[in-house]
């Protein structure tokens, strides 16, 4: 037989989902079918091989399809290959590199780039809201470019279920965060769930793995794009408050109500006070609110703009009075602007790719804003035919002018009583009654700051091909971000007479240094034609520095000189040094046969500082197996073209230490304070040398499902997991002079499904496209072990209730085995007493704090839950959990010729929220704050049939029917515990790209113009 050599090239066509470049393809593999001999394409796509003639060649590449060419006798081949479709076999990037979606064996999900299309993210984490399956993401501030809050799978923490973020990598560098990342860069997202996928990150990765890859250059010509985004934004809804008449009656004829049941006529000092509701204001700058009786000096107000009424407790007199919605003060029109301009390109040696971005986004809440600007580069080269270099940095700063207190400001503004002055008689802006319930306006303009935060993120690495088949990946990096800041309080009325000339000033800065050396050894061979194996072994080293100076002072003589150098009394200086080191070894083996049977196998062994000295090193392993129904002969009957089906199943650990302070095992200690004149040291932190990693262990079982040639695909999951050694603060008694210590208790399960969908509607040939999207994930939780204390159920904190079902006192919430994290209680408001001989016959109200505990007509109804004839702490209910069952989004895609519509949408279902500023404002907790419309609906007279009580000022002091004990978890009325179900129209754009000619006239390669609307409605049954 004549053995002859076979010259010849691979190239690659486009795929526009992945940018896989077009032109010559480097470390393509051939290999002779069924035999051991194989090579690989060059940096031209170049390859040459010994075969025979009627041998078979395999080209083979990831996110390519595979192609065979057997040989008669030719001597050069050139081979064209194409793009993998998407879905079952879309390229994902997983721990240490990628893999075809065929051959994957976990759960790995990847965000829809239309997502990023159209909006540019003050935070790309909001993209992920409603687009991956089992990924739950909330705003938690009204700040632009605040980071929102991510939590898959229902976290992993008793003590805080809401910080268990997931660890972030962008390019293989490991992040805190996704801060200051402009969208535009990114080319792809990836989130990895089970632990057999994370278990290769080890010690960090018990809640899940966001995978970040930013944008390379590609061979050709230079490219250059420009990007320009106006955005307007305003307040989407605000509270439907009572007009200013309309507080100014309820709060004086609460005031009666509440004096007459209490039997405490002091309060009717209230309506002659200075207050929002009483007549004891007057047109100086000594008092805050309008009202006032109508006389001969104030009558002219009347002629600008000022309302007058009969005053509700003595229509004999007139109330005069100017009422203003501070929510119209407070929320403004934003507009934001956004510029990014990219350029990449290249030849077959070398390509880069860059790009700056500048984004100034104003806050819908005034004086509030948000700006950043980006800088992105990166370029690889190569070498020659085994060795390739690359190198990459991204470069941002921010800033932005926060409010000085969400609460003081995005609640207690709504609060504010609409007869609160907003402008003096001179024209000045008002204070208000003070800053915590005042004029917005004039306190967010006497604070006085400024901040920015810079992020350096740098990595160079290589990849060497040692021998077909062996090549090593290291990558240093370098990722720094450092913040400073300054704020100073002017000179400010803290009400209408109260002049605080403190003029407090602070200054910070903080530095977070991060040096990461990896390292891979890859090793992949098809032996025998069928059995492919791919190995690697690498080690991790991860360092992470933190500085921080800050200081504060006081005093300074004027408001001219915001520094701290102006203050004339020091307040404070402090400073802080920290360290953490991890080191990480891990290996991952990847073996399938003939594309059939797959099996991976992953373990890391982490060490890490911040742990006890003899737990310091924890093991993680995952493995995963997956059968590729539709490649077996069976199949044929069925063909792969109608039904492509992969089952797949994992099991691994993952560790976690989040939250843990980097010398808390050590103990910590405080410094800085004097004891009888010397300089002492306290310790603040009680050691635990035995403290150590969280244990996540998750047993997953999934399937992947194309039908019609991939039109319609489907992910499954199924999955529970498991979480040991629970780091948690465990109560010590008093005498020991510590509160608590922190230690390794308890176990919790999370347990769901997940479904991704996505179906092109219509058959490829269409000129219409119609591509839907569906995702929903349900994600439930249990505490299984707690540390012994005698309790039933090892109980930590909790309520005792009355259990129906028992019929017998039980203690509830809290922390308990068996039980869920952050039950809530409450007291069942079954109705309204329509007479006073109705409440005659009420159980006795031990929630009503003085003697006299009558009921009367306007009460509420409440349930006795144990029908012992009395309403106390034991008759609470069950009212809801704050954390969601099921979430999940959906969306549509349709495109013709140049023209496309994307709508997208998102829910959350299952959670309750406790709405106080609804109770706050019919109760009247605070005593001189706004009331809602809803407050109109009260009880009134007799026979009167509504679910609002009777309106009492104060309820606290009166009826009890809205405060009783007003807590989050326990307390207040049920009818104020809300379903927090909504449905959210998150995005709907429609673009437009001019047809190639019109836009080659500018020579220009295209033209896309797009309208977004992003937020556009909830449906929710939630009054907040």
């Amino acid at each position: 037989m004549f053995v002859y050599t076979v010259d010849g090239s691979a190239a690659g066509e486009r795929d526009s989902t992945f940018h896989r470049r077009p032109g010559p393809m480097p470390f393509v593999t051939v290999l002779i079918k069924g035999a051991k001999t194989g090579a690989t394409t060059n940096a031209d796509g170049n390859f040459s091989i010994a075969a025979t003639s009627g041998q078979t060649l395999v080209f083979s590449f990831v996110g390519y399809k595979s192609r065979e060419v057997t040989l008669t006798a030719q001597t050069t081949l050139d081979i064209t290959l194409e793009p993998e479709s998407t879905n079952l076999s879309e390229v994902l990037v997983v721990g240490y590199g990628t893999q075809a979606r065929d051959k994957v064996t976990t759960a790995i999900s990847r965000l829809d780039n239309k997502v990023l299309e159209n909006i540019p993210y003050q935070n790309v984490a909001s993209s992920l809201q409603g687009t991956i399956a089992g990924v739950r993401v909330q705003s938690v501030s009204g700040q632009p470019g605040a980071a929102p809050r991510v939590i898959l799978r229902g976290g992993t923490s008793i003590n805080n279920p809401n910080g268990a973020a997931p660890l972030y990598i962008i390019d293989g560098v490991i992040r805190p965060n996704l801060n200051d990342i402009s969208s535009e860069e990114i080319e792809s997202m990836q989130v990895l769930k089970d632990a057999a996928s994370t278990a290769i990150y080890g010690a960090r990765a018990s809640n899940g793995v966001v995978i970040v890859t930013t944008k390379s250059g590609k061979t050709g010509k230079l490219r250059v794009n420009y990007q320009y985004n106006l955005s307007l934004s305003q307040l989407a809804k605000g509270y439907e408050l009572a007009s200013a008449r309309d507080l100014i009656t309820y709060q004086r004829q609460g005031v009666l109500a509440t004096a007459q049941v209490s039997g405490n006529a002091t309060y009717l000092t209230q309506l002659t006070g200075k207050s929002g509701y009483g007549t004891g204001n007057d047109l100086t700058n000594s008092t805050a609110f309008t009202t006032q009786y109508l006389t001969d000096q104030n009558k002219y107000k009347l002629t600008e703009g000022w309302e007058s009424m009969p005053d509700p407790v003595d229509p004999s007199k007139t109330i005069i009075f100017k009422g203003t919605n501070f929510q119209d003060v407070l929320f403004q029109n934003a507009v934001s602007q956004n510029h990014h301009i990219s350029l990449s390109g290249g030849s077959e040696k070398a390509t880069f790719s860059a790009g700056i971005g500048y984004m100034n986004a104003q806050g819908i809440a005034i004086t509030t804003n948000y700006q950043r600007l980006n800088f992105d580069m990166n370029g690889e080269l190569l070498v020659n035919d085994r060795l390739k270099l690359f190198g990459r940095m991204m470069y941002s700063r921010s800033g932005n002018n926060q409010v000085f207190s969400n609460n003081s400001i995005f609640e207690r503004s709504i609060d504010v009583p609409m007869t609160t002055k907003y402008v003096f008689e001179d024209g000045s802006l008002a204070p208000g009654l003070a800053m915590s319930l005042g004029n917005p306006e004039y306190y967010l303009n006497k604070l006085k700051g400024k901040n920015s935060t810079t992020n350096l993120s740098m990595a160079v690495g290589g990849h060497w091909q040692i021998l077909p088949g062996l090549s090593f990946d290291p990558q240093l990096s370098l990722y720094e971000t450092s913040g400073d800041g300054r704020s100073f309080q002017q000179a400010y009325y803290n009400g209408p007479t109260s002049y605080i000339t403190t003029r407090a000033a602070t200054g910070l800065y903080g530095k977070r240094t991060q040096y990461q050396a990896d390292g891979v050894l890859s090793y992949g061979k098809l032996f025998q034609g069928v059995h492919n194996v791919e190995a690697k072994l690498g080690i991790s080293y991860y360092q992470r520095d933190t500085t921080g100076l800050s200081a504060a002072g006081q005093g300074a003589s004027s408001d001219l000189i915001p520094t701290l150098n102006a203050s004339a009394t020091p307040v404070s200086v402090s400073g802080y040094e920290s360290r953490q080191v991890l080191v990480g070894y891990f290996s991952r083996i990847n073996y399938d046969y003939m594309d059939k049977y797959l099996v991976s196998l992953n373990a890391r062994y982490d060490g890490a500082s911040n742990l006890g000295a003899s737990h310091q090193w924890g093991f993680f392993p995952g493995v995963s197996v997956g059968w590729n129904l539709h490649r077996e002969n069976f199949w044929k009957s069925i063909s792969e073209d109608k039904l492509r089906l992969k089952l797949r199943a994992s099991y691994g650990v993952n560790g976690n230490i989040a939250g843990l302070a980097d010398f808390q095992a050590q103990g910590q200690y405080s410094v800085g304070s004097l004891y009888n004149g010397n300089a002492a040291i306290t310790n603040t932190i009680l050691p635990n040398a035995n403290l150590q990693w969280e244990r996540s262990k998750t047993i997953d079982l999934g399937a992947d499902i194309g039908l019609w040639n991939n039109r319609i695909s489907m992910l499954v999951d199924v999955y529970r997991r498991v979480t040991d050694n629970l780091l948690t603060d465990l109560s010590l008694p008093l005498s020991t002079g510590f509160s608590s210590v922190r230690t390794n208790l308890g176990s919790l399960e999370n347990k769901g499904i997940e479904l991704e969908l996505r179906a092109s509607v219509l058959p490829s040939s269409s000129t219409l496209q119609w591509v839907v999207s569906v995702n929903a994930a349900k994600t439930q939780q249990k505490i299984l072990k707690l540390p012994e204390n005698g309790n039933a159920n090892n109980r930590i904190g909790g309520i005792e209730i009355w259990d129906d079902a028992t019929k017998s006192y039980v203690y509830k919430g809290g922390l308990q085995e068996g039980g869920r994290v952050g039950d809530m209680f409450s007291y069942k408001q079954l109705g309204i007493y329509s007479t006073d001989e109705e409440a005659a016959k009420a159980p006795i109200d031990y929630l009503i704090t003085r003697s006299n505990r009558t009921k009367y007509g306007g009460d509420v109804i409440w349930l006795d839950a144990d029908g012992n004839g009395s309403i106390d702490a034991r008759d609470r209910v069950y009212v809801g959990n704050p954390y969601p069952t099921w979430t999940g989004g959906f969306s549509n895609t349709l495109t013709y010729k140049g023209l496309s519509f994307y709508a997208r949408a998102d829910y959350t279902t299952g959670h309750t929220i406790f709405n106080y500023p609804r109770a706050q404002m019919i109760g009247q907790f605070q005593g001189d704050i706004n009331i809602s419309k809803e407050a109109l609906q009260s009880w009134k007279k007799p026979g009167d049939k509504t679910d609002v009580p009777k309106y009492y000022w104060a309820d606290q002091n009166a009826q009890n029917n809205l405060f009783r004990n007003a807590t989050g978890a326990n307390g207040s009325n049920s009818r104020y515990y809300e379903s927090g179900d909504f449905l959210c129209f998150r995005e709907v754009s429609l673009s437009y790209s001019l047809p190639k000619k019109l836009a080659n006239v500018a020579r220009l390669q295209g033209v896309r113009l797009n309208l977004t609307a992003q937020n556009l409605g909830y449906i929710t049954g939630y009054k907040g």
